[in-house]
């Protein structure tokens, strides 16, 4: 396997999925748009802290799925990501890197056909995930057709970016 492309691949699709999460979550409305505030916050907040012995997944057979992650003050978690934002660079560079050897394996003949596949695998993994969410945990069809997309467009941005270091390693280019 060649190490530059694994390293510059690997780098380039990583921001590449950090920079359209981004934009994606922050300046796009399609996410906000699919999930709903609580209409009295402070009072739900105080029953699943009431009802829940400490952060985790709780589920109840009437059709309630949590997943808490509450601070020990109870502060605003929207307001301090930062340790957020560093996990998730972690996590597309994980994932950048499969990507790359999943191209090492299947090659590249184009761009467009890189992006292309990589879109469909991304599309696969999103319905497979959010459907079942949306079957089993009664997850809204907008929210999982949304992120279905989203998943989608993420890894054929990245399938672009890993063409493109995938054919200058192949040309003896530097990257």
């Amino acid at each position: 396997m060649r190490g530059k492309y694994l390293l510059y691949g690997t780098l380039a699709a990583g921001l590449t999925l950090f920079v359209w999460q981004t934009i994606s979550n922050v300046a796009l409305p399609f996410h906000e748009m699919t999930i709903k505030p609580f209409t009295n916050n402070a009072a739900v907040v105080d029953a699943v802290r009431a009802g829940t012995s400490g952060n985790g997944v709780y589920f109840a057979p009437q059709g309630l799925v949590a997943a808490l992650s509450f601070t020990p003050d109870m502060a605003d978690k929207t307001k301090a990501m930062g340790g957020n934002l560093v996990k998730q660079a972690v996590i597309d560079l994980v994932v950048a890197l499969l990507l790359c050897i999943l191209v090492t394996r299947i090659g590249v003949r184009r761009k467009r056909d890189t992006a292309l596949t990589l879109g469909l695998v991304g599309l696969t993994a999103g319905i497979i995930k959010e459907m079942s969410d949306w079957n089993w945990y009664g997850f809204s069809a907008s929210y999982a057709i949304v992120n279905e997309i989203d998943l989608a467009i993420q890894f054929a941005l990245a399938g672009i970016v890993i063409a493109w270091a995938y054919k200058r390693e192949a040309a003896g280019a530097p990257a």
